[in-house]
């Protein structure tokens, strides 16, 4: 019945032939991959020269196809050291129509897993802020660990419900995504339980959260800023007619016209949006409508640094990692670092900028992995190929150096700190990374 309520749903939107060509795609084509580098950790060149059987993706900077048999990246050490973030080919096209710019201060609100704001945040070049949202705290928690990972310095992680503070934040941002939560028809491909639980109704109610969402984000943004709705699903109810709902509330929004391409699907009822359907497009899909607030768009004025105050107790450390031409401020015991600041105040807060240490009886715990994934090699210690093994299973070795914290580097990536005592590298590489290494399976 699913299969079925699925087809004549593709049927209805898509017409016999396109449908008959997404159904058959979706239930039995092969899943294809894709991944954006970290160019902080490694170039396009390096990236190709050490796996040249990877293809560029056709629009997105920085980004590649490629087949997970040939290369596992998820086990690979450049995952673990983030170097690279796992994303869908086809999913990435909504930051990349969004077009951020270093300038930007953006809301990415339905953020979890991570991958859209950490693709945004590279384009970006790690400047400008993005507020990375997530109404599930345990969704949120995983989006956090995710930027950590990926060592990015300019997303700060909340989890906040926008119908009771999007007050505080009205017209706030430059430009927001909503990749809105949907049936996922678009995952059946390499998702089970999304395909199980079509239904028409699941996808109706779907759509009044969808145009609550679309509404909430348009009254946060910026007059002349921009919006991109997206959704992974193959549905019209929770696309096209979703913004058309949203038009008649606000009748003075632009749809911008998405450009032209062969891989690109224009739908008849909205020619300005685009589906990138998995039959034509890398990926499983994705459906993209970019709109723009009318208005004088007003720049956010030079940001200021955080004043000295606690900052100051630390001007050593922040001095010894680069840090003081970052803002650096205190939230509830953790010492943060950011490209810029911004009134956090009314969310709720898991990661502002760089997590750099927490406070302990007025000392320095410990510095935190999300700055050694921060920093490039020059401020970590190389080490070889036995202690990195050692080193991704948790376990010590040998340094020879002074008693103190250290980054370590295997072939130029960080890979976290130690600290040494009596020439003992004592690992504090996070407990849920650590696992089995082999590098000359890489």
């Amino acid at each position: 019945m699913v299969a079925m309520d699925f087809r004549v749903s593709l049927e209805k939107h898509f017409g016999s032939e396109n449908a008959e060509s997404i159904f058959r795609e979706v239930t039995t084509g092969k899943l294809t991959h894709a991944l954006i580098i970290n160019p902080k950790k490694i170039s396009d060149e390096a990236f190709l020269k050490a796996y040249p059987d990877v293809k560029r993706h056709p629009f997105v900077p920085h980004a590649f196809l490629y087949e997970k048999e040939k290369y596992d990246f998820g086990k690979k050490i450049i995952y673990d050291a983030g170097a690279i973030s796992i994303q869908d080919a086809a999913a990435m096209m909504a930051v990349y129509f969004l077009n951020p710019q270093k300038e930007d201060t953006i809301l990415d609100m339905c953020a979890a897993p991570g991958g859209k704001s950490i693709e945004a945040s590279i384009l970006m070049g790690d400047e400008g802020t993005i507020v990375a949202n997530d109404i599930s705290y345990p969704r949120a928690k995983a989006l956090s660990q995710n930027v950590e990972r990926m060592g990015r310095g300019n997303i700060i992680v909340c989890s906040n419900d926008f119908v009771f503070s999007y007050t505080n934040y009205a017209g706030r941002f430059d430009k927001i995504l909503i990749d809105a939560p949907c049936s996922g028809s678009m995952m059946y491909r390499k998702n089970a339980e999304a395909k199980a639980n079509f239904t028409p109704a699941k996808i109706s109610g779907n759509a009044h959260r969808q145009i609550e969402l679309l509404e909430l984000g348009y009254k946060m943004l910026k007059p002349g800023g921009d919006l991109v709705y997206s959704t992974c699903s193959f549905s019209k109810e929770e696309n096209e007619d979703v913004i058309e709902v949203f038009r008649r509330s606000f009748p003075e929004v632009e749809v911008v016209p998405l450009p032209d391409d062969p891989t690109f699907y224009h739908p008849e009822s909205l020619r300005e949006a685009v589906y990138l359907l998995p039959d034509r497009f890398y990926g499983e899909g994705q459906f993209v409508c970019l709109l723009h607030k009318p208005g004088i768009h007003t720049p956010d004025r030079p940001a200021e640094k955080a004043e000295e105050g606690v900052a100051s107790r630390y001007r050593g450390f922040l001095e010894h990692y680069g840090l003081l031409a970052r803002s650096n401020e205190m939230f509830r015991k953790k010492f943060y670092s950011i490209d810029r600041p911004f009134d956090a105040s009314h969310l709720n807060l898991l990661r502002y900028g760089v997590k750099l240490f927490e406070i302990r009886d007025s000392l320095i715990y410990l510095p935190d992995h999300h700055l050694a994934a921060f920093l490039d090699s020059s401020y970590a210690v190389a080490i070889g190929k036995e202690d990195a093994k050692k080193y991704i299973r948790g376990e010590t070795f040998l340094l020879d150096r002074r008693d103190d914290f250290y980054i370590v580097s295997y072939e130029g990536l960080n890979l976290g700190f130690v600290k040494v005592s009596g020439g003992i590298a004592k690992n504090h590489y996070p407990r849920g990374l650590r696992r089995e290494w082999d590098p000359d399976n890489e």
